[in-house]
């Protein structure tokens, strides 16, 4: 009787164990014991969601090894009115990119792969004219110091296309925007260049290698290829904040650079594993190899610590954290439709997962519940807000006269000029996607009261720059404008491209609306002769080609002049545009639109607004767009529509396609 009585109580603790958190005596524990953690997970979610930001969440924390608390906020599926649960799958974005960061080292495991030898080595396909690129190795692709201009991707609606090829062909005409491992400048592609590598090198699909090697051996199941191209029922959708309409389920196809889905439960259970105390897959000294930061060249010569040093993570060296001698690490992911951050402590086996539905900043979102927890655990106290009286404005340095001039970052130009006289310094935006703004210099910082942000200027091998000091959410200092140098005997380019609309002609016809490619126009100012602004700023070389100008920032590309049936086009990274000038005008009546041989993307412009009634064919897309907008999409939107004057109508499809483009 007593066996038996023992038995059922080892039975009974076994499913409290595996079922933690639906175990009521469990969950009472974890309401005393992590009473912070859990009120700063629900806190933080549900605003994010009531404020329009996500749809629906997944959360978990680990501690120790076991996860003490885990819970889907919100819903996944409002049709069928299906809440996010512990297994509901959302996309995970950039935070894949750990999982490729694994898979190399667990092949440095095996001895088939060394991270100081070239890339070029396993993947003999991967050539650029820029003859430097034979000198980057492996361990660039992770600490992205590679000097790769960017990214050769795009999100979807479906997958029929092969992301290595288009990522192949844009860089085998690619110069790098720096010596390799100079500087650690965010980089996609070098993941994608990585998971081909996984691929050459083991025989495998990747998906495949890492089924077998990281998701089987930590008890992954909910982890897989984006929601796009799995068949699951358990996916958080996708509701466009502004409208509520639900797209279709999204495809991300560099799986090595952001194209996995996850569960926040086996997001912890992957983190866990780099404790080296719990289930691991990765020998000691490659555990060593993913803890520990990787610098470049530039690492160490800003004021305080800077991101993406590191073997694939965001940070490795969070403010707050370190000066107890804690190491956090992250790494964070946004897709247009997902948002994730997975936080690990090692040393102490502490984990938090988020991802939610919608456009966040995973960080801030996962950061107050790793905070509460090491309250709960005692190890750090709550954070106090302490008001504090801004210091008045001080004289700054005389030679800071000398970094006024015009300044660029991934997307804008400004002119900044320094006041002495009222010791600050002040921003005008030249290209209109920049705004203006005032820094006051204060105890030897240049603030802004307005985000509560120091700056500061600094000169690093030549090139100054303004940089942000101790940014929020991070803690790190992070180069926010780089200075452009004079063009003593600027050259233009072959065609006028001042105010110029240029329409995208190669946009799949599943693209994601959210890639904001399909309207773009360029710019030239007189301000700064021998440049030309089309997709951020760059440097005219000659009539035809112009080079990356803002060398110091994330997915940058040059810009090429092509001729194209008596016309000049434009290539920017994987895109080809031609003038809007020659879209034919959409005449009153019927407009017969139709695909040619060549799959280039169709337009009409519309001088007078009409309403538009559009017969399309099966897998063709159209788009109702102005620079600023898209106004309608025949993914979400049906029926007759009102197009205003000055739109323009986009079609996609296959060679052969016809569009009927009703206007009245």
């Amino acid at each position: 009787m007593k066996r038996m009585r023992s038995a059922g109580a080892l039975f009974i603790l076994i499913l409290c164990t595996g079922f933690m958190l639906d175990c009521p005596a469990y969950a009472a524990t974890i309401g005393s014991k992590y009473k912070n953690t859990v009120t700063a997970a629900r806190e933080t979610v549900w605003k994010a969601i009531t404020s329009g930001h996500g749809t629906g969440a997944t959360v978990a924390v680990m501690d120790n090894g076991r996860i003490i608390y885990s819970e889907g906020i919100g819903v996944a599926d409002r049709e069928k009115n299906r809440p996010v649960d512990r297994n509901t799958r959302f996309n995970i974005a950039s935070t894949s990119k750990m999982f490729a960061a694994t898979a190399v080292l667990l092949l440095v495991d095996d001895g088939k792969v060394k991270l100081d030898e070239g890339v070029a080595k396993y993947v003999p396909e991967f050539t650029m004219k820029d003859p430097r690129y034979k000198k980057i190795t492996v361990r660039m692709l992770f600490n992205h110091s590679s000097g790769l201009p960017g990214s050769s991707d795009f999100c979807g609606y479906a997958g029929e296309y092969n992301i290595h090829e288009l990522m192949l062909d844009r860089l085998k005409d690619s110069w790098l925007k720096h010596d390799p491992g100079a500087m650690s400048i965010y980089c996609n592609d070098g993941f994608t260049l990585a998971e081909m590598i996984v691929e050459k090198v083991s025989g495998k699909k990747y998906i495949d290698f890492l089924r077998r090697r990281v998701f089987k051996p930590l008890g992954m199941k909910n982890t897989g290829p984006n929601v796009g191209e799995i068949k699951s029922a358990n996916v958080a959708e996708y509701y466009d904040p502004k409208t509520g309409k639900k797209y279709p389920r999204e495809v991300v196809k560099v799986y090595g650079a952001g194209g996995l889905s996850s569960t926040a439960e086996d997001l912890c259970r992957f983190g866990d594993s780099f404790s080296g105390k719990g289930k691991r897959i990765l020998s000691a000294a490659s555990l060593r190899e993913i803890l520990r930061t990787q610098p470049t060249l530039f690492s160490g010569k800003l004021k305080d610590y800077q991101m993406m040093s590191e073997f694939g993570w965001d940070y490795s060296n969070l403010r707050g954290y370190r000066e107890k001698g804690i190491q956090v690490l992250a790494k964070g992911g946004n897709s247009p439709f997902y948002s994730t951050n997975l936080q690990v402590i090692p040393e102490r086996r502490i984990v938090v997962a988020l991802s939610i539905s919608g456009q966040n900043s995973g960080e801030m979102l996962t950061r107050p519940i790793l905070d509460a927890l090491m309250e709960d655990k005692g190890i750090m106290a709550a954070k106090e807000n302490i008001a504090r009286k801004p210091a008045d404005p001080q004289p700054f340095p005389p030679e800071f006269l000398n970094y006024a001039g015009l300044y660029t970052n991934d997307s804008s130009v400004v002119r900044i000029e320094l006041d002495k006289g009222n010791n600050k310094v002040s921003a005008t935006p030249l290209s209109r996607n920049a705004k203006p703004f005032t820094l006051i210099y204060r105890n030897g910082y240049f603030h802004n009261a307005e985000r509560d942000v120091n700056f500061y200027f600094t000169t690093v091998e030549g090139n100054s720059y303004l940089a942000a000091h101790a940014m929020a959410p991070f803690g790190a200092d992070m180069l926010t404008y780089q200075k452009l140098e004079e063009v003593k005997n600027p050259v233009s380019l072959k065609t006028d491209m001042n105010g110029k609309t240029w329409l995208v002609r190669n946009a799949q016809p599943y693209i994601s609306t959210d890639q904001n490619v399909f309207v773009v126009s360029s710019s030239v100012y007189k301000e700064l002769p021998g440049y030309v602004d089309l997709g951020g700023i760059k440097k005219i070389e000659n009539a035809e080609y112009a080079s990356i100008a803002a060398t110091s920032f994330r997915d940058q590309s040059a810009l090429f002049l092509l001729d194209r049936s008596g016309e000049t086009w434009a290539k920017v990274g994987i895109y080809l545009y031609s003038p809007a000038e020659s879209a034919p005008i959409a005449a009153s009546g019927p407009n017969r639109l139709a695909i040619k041989k060549d799959g280039w993307n169709e337009w009409l412009k519309i001088n007078k607004g009409a309403l538009v009634r559009m017969e399309i064919p099966r897998n063709g897309r159209v788009l109702i767009v102005r620079a600023d907008a898209i106004l309608f999409d025949s993914i979400v939107d049906s029926g007759e529509f009102y197009a205003p004057a000055g739109s323009y109508v986009f079609c996609a499809g296959a060679p052969g396609d016809v569009f009927a483009i009703h206007a009245r």
